[in-house]
């Protein structure tokens, strides 16, 4: 606490006396007294209980006003009181919190002032509330003036009251107060920040010692809100400081020129102001803080490593005071008390877009949905929202239009900045560029690869695959490198990790064409190589699903670059993927267009165009469209016989599918020959006893069961499930399939 400050805690009861306790704070306030009053000390969610709240302030105040009537008020709970059983004297073993707060006053030997309604005094609601025990607060009032005989003063209004307060002694108006604030708090457009909020205060009041430096670090990504959030936490707790000062400290020269600049008139106003030696200045800001405890000072941008060691530097020459610093590393000594600030939640930057431009833009009726998707598109950071906010109110365009032009005219958007309305010094499109310029050429380079990923989460799987352009022995220190400027959010427990979207969108943008085309091409084989397994058997689901968002991305980055290869591949495995899962609206644009770029590509008569048509039939006879499904089959029947010949195993798959076809057609005469004939090929191919026999055999005798051949049919089902339980394990889901009597299905094919 400062010397310059009086802390005064107000205690009463409030639907007795709170009315004449706020008018008396407002006196005490105006005479440059600190006030608080029991509501002041709000119960949040995971942090202490209200009671400890006014334990500590009342231990570190410097006096405190009881107000005492009929009424008791509510009493805490026991478990909450159990820590400070001891202080209350002997004979007593419960009070209520405005009981509590006479007892702690006593215990830490405040200045303490007793004042007592009497009887003609009107409580500001007329009946007690069902928690106010009237014997507890009569046994009080019993301790205090029978036993105790205490000094106490006695009123009938809220007038006299006010009156014999301010008789007291108190001290004068305090000095002024330095603040060195970059801009005034937003009110409520502030938002989504107040757990943070509440997490920095726990922080900065960890320590109890007076004469120690509490610092902590708000890190995380190049305008999530860094800057913003310290500064709004210093507005809101203004009153509990002896000075609230600011200073950019982004390089080592920063830090000591914006010291100096503090012993100015319009903050310390310190003699040293006309000193010219800097030095001299910078000392005589450090002696300042020194002989004043109690302030609240923020540090920011804070970005480099020579940066935060000059900061450590300073810390380690003051005293008596909190620091907080704002920064994109995310490693710290061990004295900072790190705190990560990410965007804002969606409906916090939706509710900040239609407050921010709420009489400057063009309104229209579906409002609300534009600007939630505006806030998705911008990734919902601070600083792209707070621009976007300003261009919508300074041109007078609907959310809509300024999605258009943030998709279509990017440059110009994402570019644009005035300080004056943004408070920000840098464009969107510059803002993580002093971040990439730290990071060494591996970092770099992985940073884009990872451009062309999709939002989602990106599982830590994917950086065991190597980096194309990337040495592996490189890549640890790469990805480090990222994380150390908040370039990308690591989640140890979920084994995942993401980068923000305008993050990606920016390092995209900001390659030469033919730089941008090989980082892509880079990527898309990385992805490709990740995306393994087959996506028709469940359990490699645990793998591809967290890699499909990334691989639907990139390829649609490549068809858009007119990439080929492998672009199909990776569609096809993704269309299997969804088919698998029964999403058939969006496998099948992925297995069109995979067709599509290898008709293009490698001709109508190829056989990879034979496996694009086969799994797009398959895909079509699910969806109940036979017509169009037959005519793929038969197409990709005719490309493999004149590509394999007619005895190749690949010929096979492709008869299996359009007998199957014909079989759910009710054309069994058709589809008999096509299934016998697959058969024959592959025992001939693989030998009798190949799993691939057994699905030729249970598929015929499928077919003959629906012939009503059941005697031809019983043996065939029989050595089907012979054959798969010789070649897999008896728990093998194909094993329990036969026993069953498998249905019959397509078969799909990679590539």
């Amino acid at each position: 606490m400062s010397r310059e400050e009086f802390r005064i805690f107000l205690s009463a009861v409030t639907n007795e006396c709170g009315k004449a306790r706020d008018a008396l704070a407002a006196d005490l306030r105006s005479r440059g007294a600190l006030v608080r009053v029991q509501s002041d000390f709000r119960q949040e969610a995971g942090s202490d209980t209200t009671l400890r709240k006014l334990h500590d302030y009342i231990r570190d105040c410097s006096a405190v006003v009881c107000m005492m009537g009929k009424r008791s008020g509510a009493a805490p709970p026991s478990a909450a009181a159990e820590p400070f059983a001891h202080m209350l004297p002997a004979g007593i073993t419960k009070a209520s919190y405005t009981q509590w707060e006479f007892f702690f006053a006593r215990h830490y030997r405040r200045r303490l002032s007793i004042y007592i309604a009497k009887d003609d005094y009107p409580p500001d609601i007329s009946s007690p509330p069902t928690e106010d025990d009237a014997p507890l607060q009569q046994a009080f009032l019993a301790h205090v003036v029978r036993e105790q005989g205490l000094d106490r003063s006695h009123f009938s209004n809220e007038d006299q009251l006010c009156r014999l307060v301010l008789k007291e002694d108190w001290p004068k108006k305090r000095a002024h107060k330095p603040i060195a604030l970059p801009y005034p708090s937003l009110g409520s457009l502030f938002k989504g920040r107040e757990d943070y909020l509440n997490r920095l205060h726990e922080s900065l009041t960890r320590g109890r010692g007076r004469a120690a430096i509490v610092s902590s670090a708000l890190y995380g990504l190049g305008g999530v809100g860094k800057t913003r959030a310290a500064v709004e936490y210093a507005w809101a707790h203004q009153d509990d400081y002896s000075a609230l000062l600011f200073v950019i400290a982004e390089t080592p020269e920063a830090l000591h020129r914006n010291l100096a600049a503090l012993v100015g008139p319009l903050v310390m106003n310190l003699p040293e102001q006309n000193a010219t030696d800097e030095k001299v200045r910078v000392k005589a800001t450090i002696d300042w803080l020194n002989e004043n405890p109690g302030w609240f000072f923020i540090l920011d941008n804070i970005d480099t490593p020579e940066a935060l060691a000059e900061a450590q530097s300073l810390l380690a020459r003051l005293s008596g005071g909190q620091v907080v610093i704002t920064s994109r590393l995310s490693n710290f000594a061990g004295h900072f008390d790190p705190l990560e600030l990410d965007v804002l939640g969606i409906e916090d930057a939706a509710a900040f877009l239609l407050e921010r431009t709420d009489r400057r833009r063009q309104k229209l009726p579906d409002d609300g949905a534009a600007a939630r998707r505006l806030a998705q598109d911008l990734g919902q950071l601070a600083l792209a929202l707070e621009q976007a906010g300003a261009y919508i109110a300074k041109l007078g365009l609907s959310f809509a239009r300024y999605q258009e032009l943030w998709q279509t005219n990017w440059a110009k958007v994402a570019g644009w900045a005035d300080e004056s309305i943004t408070n920000y010094p840098r464009a969107i499109a510059v803002t993580w560029q002093t971040s990439i310029d730290q990071v060494g050429a591996p970092g770099r380079r992985l940073l884009q690869r990872l451009a062309w990923l999709a939002p989602e989460p990106i599982p830590n799987f994917l950086l065991e695959i190597p980096v194309p352009d990337i040495p592996p022995e490189d890549l640890d220190e790469a990805f480090a490198d990222l994380a150390a400027y908040s370039l990308v959010r690591r989640s140890l427990e979920k084994q995942e990790f993401a980068i923000h979207r305008l993050v990606k969108d920016v390092t995209r943008r900001s390659l030469p064409d033919e730089a941008r085309r090989r980082s892509l091409v880079e990527a898309l084989k990385w992805v490709n190589a990740a995306f393994t397994g087959s996506p028709q058997d469940v359990r490699t689901w645990s793998r591809l699903d967290p890699i499909a968002p990334h691989a639907r991305a990139i390829v649609e980055h490549a068809d858009a670059a007119n990439i080929g290869v492998p672009t199909s591949r990776l569609m096809n495995e993704l269309g299997l993927l969804l088919g698998a899962k029964a999403r058939y609206s969006e496998a099948e644009p992925l297995h069109r267009r995979a067709l599509a770029i290898d008709e293009k590509s490698l001709g109508a008569d190829h056989p990879m165009v034979g496996i694009r048509l086969n799994n797009l039939a398959v895909l079509l006879q699910a969806t109940n469209r036979l017509r169009e499904a037959e005519s793929l089959y038969r197409r990709a029947l005719a490309i493999d016989e004149k590509s394999y010949g007619p005895n190749h195993p690949e010929v096979a798959t492709d008869l299996n599918n359009l007998a199957g076809l014909l079989r759910a057609t009710n054309r069994l005469t058709e589809a008999e020959p096509l299934y016998r004939r697959a058969l024959a090929i592959d025992e001939k191919s693989y030998g009798p006893n190949h799993p691939e026999v057994a699905t030729d055999l249970n598929n015929l005798a499928l077919l003959l069961m629906d012939a009503k051949r059941l005697g031809e049919a019983e043996p065939l089902h029989r050595r089907a499930l012979a054959i798969d339980e010789k070649s897999f394990d008896p728990e093998h889901p194909t094993v329990a399939i036969r026993s069953t009597i498998w249905p019959g299905c397509c078969a799909l094919q990679t590539g």
